[in-house]
């Protein structure tokens, strides 16, 4: 019994080992976001407003995101594979499309946190470094 316990946990590893690095990413964005949040709680409201019930969402937000990556692989490796293969030559696309929008999704996040505590808008600052880096470049062609 042990034996085909570790077989069926090898072989569930070795399955899920394409997506890890993206579970793996999807995770620190979000524990970034934490680590913001609490930043901004800190400093807008004191210690006192840092409650377990606001940091369980975390948790619930870690398993939702990578259960749904997880979800989105095997449909699309072993349904939706032959179809899009058709059209898109990027293998795990839909999977890298749903877990970039997870990291939008929390940098957007972090950004309003940060905007909430210093008043910088960093994605606005970003916005206008590409705009002023295409026009230097333009000028130099």
């Amino acid at each position: 019994m042990k034996t085909k316990l570790t077989l069926l946990l090898f072989s569930l590893v070795s399955v899920l080992a394409p997506i890890t690095p993206l579970i793996l990413l999807a995770i620190a964005s979000i524990i970034l976001d934490t680590c913001f949040g609490i930043w901004r709680s800190v400093k807008k409201q004191g210690w006192k407003s840092i409650r377990s019930r606001r940091l369980s969402h975390t948790i619930s937000k870690t398993l939702l995101y990578s259960g749904a990556i997880t979800f989105i692989f095997l449909l699309e490796k072993y349904v939706v594979a032959d179809i899009l293969g058709h059209f898109i030559a990027i293998d795990l696309v839909l999977t890298k499309a749903f877990t970039f929008f997870c990291v939008v999704t929390e940098v957007k996040s972090i950004n309003e946190s940060y905007h909430s505590v210093t008043g910088v808008n960093v994605w606005d600052k970003f916005i206008a470094f590409v705009k002023r880096s295409k026009e230097q470049l333009e000028e130099l062609k």
